[in-house]
């Protein structure tokens, strides 16, 4: 698995087949905010303010509400394909997947607002991607070999067609 030589079409393949994987992501983690939701949360305010809330204008966005969240179901005709494309992955290659994606290598560093002297900084190694989706290394990494395989497959198949 890991001492095959990849060849340039394979790298287009999997590089193609990590852009479903970020298409997918765009949707599955978008947010009410997203789609133009105005508003902070209270604890946001209170840190924006220091500990004072501001008086409200009287002003109320909720009229805005229905014209906004319309935007949540007009995704593009990739965003859509992306999203059946993942839909015919198995449950836990499509987690590790997202997981590869959107953790795995990074770190995220987490800074409480009233104390943002004391970072918390976690490195999203494969052992941790592991631990939070409660399976081996070895399985995680399976699971993401074979998604992007079966990705790469389905999208061979489709520009075939």
């Amino acid at each position: 698995m890991a001492n095959q030589k990849r060849t340039d079409n394979d790298k287009v393949a999997r590089q193609q087949a990590q852009q479903v994987v970020d298409l997918f992501l765009d949707v599955l983690l978008s947010r009410d905010r997203d789609a133009g939701w105005e508003g902070d949360s209270l604890i946001g305010k209170l840190v924006d303010f220091k500990g004072e809330l501001p008086q409200s204008s009287g002003f109320s966005g909720f009229s805005k509400v229905y014209e906004n969240s319309k935007k949540l179901r007009d995704w593009s005709e990739s965003h859509v394909a992306a999203c059946i494309l993942m839909r015919a992955l198995s449950d836990r290659q499509r987690e590790a997947l997202c997981f590869d994606r959107a953790y795995r290598g990074k770190t995220k560093v987490a800074v409480d607002p009233f104390t943002p002297e004391d970072r918390v900084e976690i490195y999203w190694s494969d052992d941790a991607c592991a631990q939070q989706l409660r399976c081996t290394v070895k399985a995680f990494q399976n699971r993401v070999h074979d998604g992007y395989r079966s990705l790469e497959e389905m999208l061979c198949q489709r520009m075939a067609a």
